[in-house]
Formats: structure tokens, sequence, C-alpha cells
């Protein structure tokens, strides 16, 4: 539907009846042509402002009904009036758009307080499980693999400490750790596979 046909909608809308008097200075044809020539102009300013595409096309059409109700009899500056409507109309749904959030939803901060810190109770079973199953699968490894991977991983030395306290190279430190680590992922990944 073009601009100028929705602009005639809305001021089929906004007819004043019989009895109401408006001061209008400028005819609907005007403020047709203004429609046409400002309505995507308006919206990418708000665009560019930050808003959002749907909100700043809400904000522009509010702009243009408050002109449509306004008396506009003085108003030198048709274009200048439109823009500070629009700002205006911006505001005004930012402002609605916060108190809704602040009465409906709960902030992130407070949802954050709510929230338990203790894991689910299914989650903590399978944890326990999968440590079990690490624990069996260390135990299983060969003494000296075990040994070093309990030096480095779980008491943090370095392969040249680990060596040294062990009284052996540095590449044999480096192939228990890959030997050690292999056979870990095998037999978790095969102790996966046999509880599917």
């Amino acid at each position: 539907m073009s601009a100028l046909l929705r602009l005639n909608d809305l001021c089929g809308e906004l007819r004043p009846s019989p009895a109401a008097s408006w001061d209008m200075t400028i005819d609907l044809s005007e403020l047709a042509t203004l429609y046409v020539d400002e309505h995507q102009r308006m919206r990418r300013m708000l665009i560019r402002r930050g808003m959002s595409a749907e909100t700043a096309s809400d904000a522009v059409q509010d702009a243009f009904l408050r002109l449509l109700a306004a008396k506009l009899a003085g108003i030198r500056d048709l274009r200048s009036y439109l823009r500070r409507s629009v700002s205006n109309a911006a505001v005004d749904i930012v402002r609605a758009e916060r108190r809704a959030g602040e009465t409906i939803g709960v902030d992130e901060l407070e949802q954050e307080k709510l929230r338990d810190p203790a894991p689910l109770a299914d989650a903590t079973l399978v944890m326990r499980e999968q440590i079990e199953a690490l624990s069996r699968a260390i135990e299983m490894l060969p003494p000296r693999s075990r040994e070093v991977l309990f030096l480095h991983k779980f008491e943090g030395l370095s392969y040249q400490e680990t060596a040294e306290r062990l009284g052996i190279a540095k590449n044999t430190v480096m192939v228990h750790m890959v030997k050690a680590l292999g056979l870990l992922r095998s037999r978790l990944r095969a102790g996966d596979e046999a509880t599917i």
C-alpha cells in the first residue's frame, strides 16, 4: 500500500467531528506530500540513532498522527516541526517500553539472584558417574603413565619438572602423557558407547 493511501486511511480515522474546530493552515494534500517526502528519511534517522526498524516506523507514524491532530496555525517550518515531533514520539515510545519492562519483567540482576547456583539433581548424578568412570580409567593406566599424568595434570608440574622428579627424560614424559591421554580417551569413549 502506498504511503499516500496509508496516510489517507489515517486521516479518515482522525477526521474531526463537525462540532470540532481545527485551525488548520495546511491542507491534507500538503500533509500527504510531506508524509511521502519525509517518512523514510525520518525512519532512517531514528534507525541510525539505534532504534529498531519497527519501532522507528511506529514513532514516525505517531508523529504524523500528532501532526494531523495538532492545530497547525502559527507553525512556520513544518519540516522542522515534524523532525521535533518524530524525536518526541521516539522518546515517548522508549519511555513506554521501559515502563512496561519495569512493571512486567524482572531484570537480569534479579533473575541472577533468584537462580539456584547448585546443579540439578540429574546433572549431579551424571557428573558423579563421569568422575567415577574417569577414576576407573585412570586406575587402569600403566603405573608410570599414571604417575606422569598425576604429576603433570594434578600437581601442575611442567614436563621438565616431572622428568626431573622421576629421573627420566623430558621426551619420555611426553610419550607417557600421550599414551595416558590416548588410553583415557579410548576407555571413556568405550564406556559412553556401552551406556548407549
